[in-house]
């Protein structure tokens, strides 16, 4: 059982289960409680105002017969004054037999008491005056508001005019009204036990009110006050006389009074307690009942469920391969079997991954987003002498395969969200021998691109580095052979000059005159080209022997051309060649060995100039880039078909009679030694493109 009530679907059930209930019979019980307490309220109103209409009649009965009385006292009094005889008991006995009335004075038209019934004193004469004034201008009844008398005792006044046969006021007749015996008679008839049945004057002050200590409190500031001033009746809840009231109040036909006829709310719906009472058990009996049905089909649902769910985390932890058929016969059944299903679908693919991934013959690593090792194949093994179980779950940083963990470079750069490819690095194996491997790597994300992994792919290339050392040793020894091929390329121009300068001296020699100024100049320049063959070799034996790179200096790029062009201008001439020049700027200064780059860019402009046996146009442009220099020699030659562009770099290799196919050749070295690239376009009938590319100075102003 406290399994079940551990299971979080089953919190989750039951508490929307009971939360529908109870909100479903608390609507039910509060519709039925709002249904029977607005019946009881118009039952109520309805009630209240029947009895305040009765009350009204009630009372305007009594007045009307007190009124009687008054006009048969009345008539007596004009006997009286007319000395006829009149029986004066009779008289007291019309005033004793109304027990509302304390007493009654008869007075004249001046306001002077003639006799009072029962023959008590009373004072009062300026009531009196306004009584008389009153009854004589209207000539019928008048009902006061309450005063209180000279021993302190409130009442209110009944006066009745005193008229003679010519329609003369000759005085009046005036009742004080017991307050209290008016109460008493209004009480006999009431709503419950603590009802209240009350009357205003036209002042809003209590003249009767079911508890005597109410009289002569004023509600001229209340709403029923201002309702019954403005003659209007109707129903009004609230506290009033300390309890929450509900009272029907309306005016009276007689003196202009107000009936308020109510009870205290809490009586009015105390019929509705028993019934709210039952209603609320049978809320909370069918609440527990819902809860008694609802955990045992509850327990009936989720049971299957968490049966599911054990099996899932169990496969989850490796505990299982496959999911035990649920008979539920429902869709729990068919979820038990596709789960089996697609279980045994995974473990399938599980094992191809894994077969997959021990077959490469590369160590492959994947971790979390926090770096923890989660697959360490056997590639990985091998390489690191680690087996996997010793490094699952640890951070790869703590792996021993560098000498500390800020050298882990690539694994920080991951950490920052970037992947890299073929980042050659050493690491350790567990026996403490260095390879040298090239890292391979990438992120994985999942459905909102977050980062949640990543694999590693390390290739031990130690083997390959040995045999990149052969293969550039092999690559030096071939370059050793073109170098000394191309000897014999570079040494064949001034050895054919040196040959023409003895031919010419040997013909002089012969001649009977001898021109000594020609001899002399043949002599010099079979020196001048004697000291450049001399030069060339000392070149090439110094390039074989790597010894190059400690003459280099800063070299004018555009002075060089321009030298090279001054040089060359008669052939230009000759061959009716222009020469136009584009530079970047007046200076461009590179590191290089000038008489290496005076070869490159001479060899390139006298292919141009064969290129371009009927004229053309020969441009020069030097372009700026971020890292370099890019040097363009452009002719409008014949141009070289694209079966050949990709092998004129190649020793040997020539498109002319007379070539050795050495020249480009050397310049390639020559620009590859420069740490530059050299490189062709060209197209048949419209020229050639050689474009050298030298690298910018580092850390070095040049002057504009």
């Amino acid at each position: 059982m406290n399994q079940f009530f551990r299971s979080k679907l089953t919190k989750r059930y039951l508490i929307i289960s009971l939360f529908v209930t109870f909100c479903a019979l608390a609507l039910l019980y509060f519709i039925t409680i709002q249904v029977m307490n607005n019946s009881v309220r118009e039952e109520m109103d309805y009630r209240n105002q029947t009895m305040a209409k009765t009350v009204g009649k009630n009372t305007n009965y009594i007045f009307s017969n007190m009124i009687n009385d008054l006009r048969l006292i009345s008539e007596y009094t004009l006997k009286i004054q007319n000395k006829e005889y009149v029986d004066l008991e009779e008289v007291e006995k019309i005033i004793s037999r109304n027990p509302l009335i304390l007493h009654s004075q008869i007075v004249d038209n001046q306001g002077n008491t003639l006799f009072t019934i029962p023959n008590v004193h009373v004072s009062g004469s300026e009531k009196i005056i306004e009584f008389i004034d009153r009854v004589s201008w209207s000539e019928t009844f008048y009902l006061s508001n309450i005063f209180a008398l000279d021993n302190g005792k409130k009442v209110i006044a009944v006066s009745y005019p005193i008229i003679d046969s010519k329609k003369n006021v000759q005085g009046g007749v005036i009742a004080y009204v017991n307050l209290a015996v008016l109460s008493q008679h209004l009480n006999q008839v009431k709503i419950g036990d603590r009802g209240v049945n009350a009357l205003i004057d036209r002042n809003g002050v209590l003249i009767s009110h079911s508890d005597a200590s109410y009289i002569g409190t004023s509600l001229a500031d209340h709403p029923i006050g201002n309702y019954l001033n403005n003659s209007k009746s109707g129903i009004w809840e609230g506290l009033l006389f300390k309890e929450y009231m509900v009272f029907a109040y309306q005016p009276m036909q007689l003196g202009s009074y107000g009936v308020i006829v109510g009870e205290p709310l809490e009586q009015a719906l105390a019929s509705t307690a028993d019934v709210q009472g039952l209603l609320l058990k049978g809320f909370l009996t069918v609440l527990i009942l819902t809860l008694i049905f609802t955990i045992f089909a509850t327990s009936r649902i989720v049971k299957p469920i968490r049966f599911l769910t054990k099996q899932t985390r169990e496969y989850k932890e490796g505990k299982r391969s496959s999911f035990q058929k649920v008979k539920t016969g429902d869709e729990l059944e068919d979820l038990s079997v596709i789960m089996d299903e697609m279980a045994t679908e995974l473990s399938n693919k599980e094992k191809r991954l894994f077969n997959i991934l021990e077959s490469i013959p590369y160590a492959v690593i994947t971790t979390d987003k926090k770096g923890n090792i989660e697959t360490f194949n056997k590639g990985a093994e091998q390489l690191t002498l680690f087996n996997h179980n010793e490094v699952i779950g640890k951070k790869i940083t703590d792996l021993p395969i560098k000498k500390s963990k800020k050298e882990f470079l690539s694994w920080q750069t991951l950490q920052e969200g970037k992947k890299f490819n073929e980042v050659e690095n050493d690491i350790f194996d567990k026996d403490g021998i260095k390879h040298v491997v090239r890292i391979y790597s990438a992120l994985f994300y999942d459905d909102k691109k977050h980062n949640i992994g990543a694999i590693l792919i390390l290739r031990d290339v130690s083997e390959v580095k040995k045999l990149e050392g052969y293969l550039k040793q092999s690559e030096r020894m071939a370059s050793l052979g073109q170098l000394t091929a191309g000897i014999a390329h570079e040494i064949k121009n001034p050895l054919s000059i040196i040959i023409a300068a003895s031919d010419a001296i040997e013909l002089e020699l012969k001649e009977d005159k001898l021109d000594t100024q020609l001899i002399q100049e043949m002599t010099n320049d079979i020196i001048e080209t004697s000291d450049r063959m001399n030069n060339l070799l000392t070149d090439f034996l110094k390039m074989s022997k790597g010894e190059n790179e400690n003459n280099k200096t800063y070299v004018n790029v555009n002075v060089l051309i321009n030298e090279l062009l001054s040089l060359l201008r008669k052939k230009l001439d000759d061959q009716q060649i222009t020469v136009q020049q584009n530079y970047a700027n007046q200076v461009i200064d590179v590191l290089a060995i000038e008489n290496q780059l005076n070869q490159v860019f001479l060899n390139i402009i006298i292919n141009s100039i064969q290129a371009m046996e009927d004229g053309g146009v020969l441009t020069i442009t030097v372009k700026e880039t971020n890292e370099d220099w890019k040097i363009e020699f452009s002719d409008t030659g014949k141009g070289i078909p694209k079966s050949d562009i990709n092998w004129i770099f190649n020793p040997f290799y020539t498109t002319k009679k007379e070539g050795t196919g050495l020249g480009l050749s050397i310049a390639y070295e020559i620009i590859s030694h420069h740490n530059g690239i050299i490189e062709a376009t060209s197209s048949i009938d419209e020229g050639t493109t050689i474009c050298v590319r030298l690298p910018k100075l580092k850390g070095r102003v040049l002057d504009e």
